[in-house]
């Protein structure tokens, strides 16, 4: 601020500083950075483009074959047509003995796909950052990528095999027989060659000289030396002699013996040390080590299903539908042949159970209680089976009880099956083939279902199962209120919920020798069957009738009925006796595994040892045949079906 003087005294007045200039920067620095980053940038992408990219660098060639700005498959097309070409006007020659022999290029095959992968590799050597400067580099042709065109030979030209026909005196390498029990070596003599190998080196060196675009250079002098014959690959003599044993076998589809093979080696020390001690020309036999299989062809012609490993029959009982089931069952089993170490399956042959797979329904415990169900009656066949197995002593791979104790077999010696979660299995742990006959007859009135097994008993040990009940448990008979049943009727049975017998069963594998010694006993599995009540329906009206409690469905009041009482009125007293008809509802623990506790006492008599010839066909009065010991004369059900 400054201070001026007037008349009026003095003035301040204010005084502003100059602006100040902005200062610009230079336009030529700005053009300057743009340039480079567009550069860089620019650089940056043809770095990466040639990372990733197909195309052949600029200025590439294959075996004298421009292939440069091509990707690599129009490359490999433009190498094979004009390689295949040139071959064909390229040669190669050389001299052995005074001889010219001449090797066409046709003979050649090119590997251009190789080549083709080296050049576009040789392009990008180096590390990411300087992929440009190569490009840049081949583009302007200050370096260039040059790559040979590999050749080959598919065998052996067949020039030099001609020159080494040529040699009339040529060494002789050592070569071999094999009779039916010994190994001739013939001892290779000395003489005349050349070295073929070497031979074909220098000519396809030759060849790809040219190729390159070189002039042919003059023939290929061949010396031919004095060679000894080499000692021969043992090894592989050895791996063209070898046979491995293998048994004889039947096979499955056309029911004939496939042969056995006889194992064949020789020792290898052997043999180099008789060579080595023979002189040229020589014979020498070294004695081939010669093993037959467990199982020939004539041992298996001689034993093949000449045993019966084991035989049962079972009665049958029940409707029309439920024999048919076991019926269909018995022919879809009836024949099957299973060969050492295969598993049989059950479900595999009999199912589906369902009426696509054949059945018709008939009696099955289904929730406790019998119920029409399809297929019902299966289990008859599986669980005979699997008795008969034990008699023939195979091996079971899986086994489930049923839910109820059947009548028709001994306690324990059942095996259900359902659908596709529940199977039998057993395996052919034998030697031999074995085959499975299955029938369903009848005899006197009384139908039985019969499994044969024929094997070949090489021990004579036969297993004779027994089982022991450890305890039992009785059923009731209960009571229950249905409005079905007229007042004042009695109570009216219901026959789909009869009496059976609980029980804890113990079973025990006993095997015998040929001549019926026990060798030993063994617990294999321990079953728990449950109990079911006898079920009677009755009028809801008639509970103080019939001095029923309707809280526990017992018979444990006075009754008011008259004297007069139907004489059909139930006891009180249920029996003991389990029905014929077990259920095929599955336990929740199938018993597989055997039991390492022995019996000391074992309770049944055992049976005959087995024949050692098959009959033709099963008894209609079947042997072993084991009818219900308690049967239910009130209602006759299949054995279980939850398995339908």
């Amino acid at each position: 601020m400054m201070e001026k003087e007037t008349k009026k005294g003095v003035q301040k007045t204010d005084i502003k500083a100059p602006p100040r200039k902005k200062k610009r920067r230079p336009v030529g620095l700005i053009v300057a950075l743009a340039i480079v980053a567009a550069l860089v940038v620019g650089y940056g992408c043809l770095t990466a483009w040639l990372a990733v990219g197909d195309k052949m660098l600029p200025n590439t060639t294959v075996g004298g074959i421009e292939v440069g700005g091509l990707n690599r498959s129009d490359a490999l097309q433009k190498i094979n047509d004009e390689a295949a070409a040139r071959c064909q006007a390229l040669s190669v020659t050389f001299t052995c003995g005074g001889t010219e022999f001449t090797v066409p290029g046709s003979e050649l095959e090119i590997d251009g796909a190789s080549a083709v992968s080296a050049a576009w590799q040789e392009g990008r050597s180096g590390n990411f950052l300087t992929g440009g400067i190569r490009y840049l580099a081949a583009l302007t042709g200050i370096q260039k990528v040059t790559v040979d065109l590999p050749v080959q030979f598919a065998q052996t030209p067949q020039a030099i095999l001609e020159a080494e026909s040529h040699i009339t005196n040529g060494m002789v390498e050592t070569s071999y027989v094999v009779t039916e029990d010994k190994l001739e070596l013939i001892h290779g003599t000395t003489g005349q060659a050349i070295d073929a190998d070497a031979l074909e080196a220098q000519i396809l060196e030759e060849f790809q000289s040219q190729m390159s675009g070189a002039q042919p250079g003059a023939p290929i002098d061949v010396p031919i030396t004095t060679e000894a014959p080499p000692e021969p690959d043992f090894q592989a003599i050895y791996d063209a002699v070898y046979t491995e044993p293998v048994d004889a076998t039947l096979d499955r589809t056309t029911k004939e013996i496939v042969p056995s093979v006889t194992g064949v080696s020789f020792d290898i020390e052997a043999a180099k040390a008789a060579l080595a001690d023979s002189a040229e020309g020589e014979v020498v036999s070294i004695p081939l080590e010669l093993t037959e299989p467990n199982v020939t062809t004539a041992k298996l012609e001689a034993n093949l299903f000449s045993d019966v490993l084991g035989k049962a029959s079972t009665k049958t009982t029940g409707d029309s539908n439920r024999i048919h089931n076991v019926q269909l069952a018995c022919e879809r089993v009836n024949g099957t042949i299973l060969l050492p170490g295969e598993v049989f399956s059950y479900n595999e042959l009999c199912g589906p159970y369902s009426q696509a797979g054949g059945y018709l329904q008939a009696g099955a415990y289904v929730g406790g209680a019998t119920t029409p169900t399809w297929a019902g009656g299966v289990c008859q066949l599986s669980s005979t089976i699997y008795y008969t197995t034990l008699k023939a002593n195979l091996e079971t791979v899986e086994r489930t009880k049923h839910k109820y104790d059947v009548g028709y077999l001994p306690s324990g010696m059942d095996a259900t099956v359902y659908s596709n979660s529940l199977d039998f299995k057993f395996r052919n742990d034998t030697d031999y083939p074995i085959k499975i006959v299955t029938s369903l007859t009848k005899s006197g009135g009384v139908r039985y279902c019969n499994v044969t097994i024929y094997g070949t008993n090489t021990t004579g040990i036969y297993g004779d199962p027994y089982s022991v009940v450890v305890s039992t448990t009785q059923p009731k008979t209960v009571y229950e209120p249905s409005s079905s049943v007229p007042q004042g009727s009695a109570p009216q049975k219901d026959s789909t919920r009869t009496a059976y017998t609980g029980k804890v069963v113990e079973v025990h594998q006993r095997l015998r020798d040929a001549n019926g010694n026990i060798i030993s006993d063994t617990v294999i599995h321990t079953d728990r069957f449950d109990a079911r009540d006898a079920v009677y329906l009755y009028n809801p009206a008639d509970a103080d009738l019939w001095g029923i409690d309707p809280a526990t469905g017992l018979k444990t009041k006075t009754p008011t009925a008259p004297s007069t009482t139907p004489s059909t009125t139930p006891s009180t007293t249920p029996s003991t006796a389990p029905s014929a008809a077990p259920s095929a509802t599955p336990s929740a623990t199938p018993s597989t595994a055997p039991s390492a506790t022995p019996s000391t006492t074992p309770s049944a008599t055992p049976s005959t040892a087995p024949s050692t010839a098959p009959s033709t066909a099963p008894s209609t009065a079947p042997e072993n045949s084991t009818a219900p010991s308690e049967p239910d004369a009130e209602v006759v059900l299949p054995p279980e079906a939850e398995d339908a």
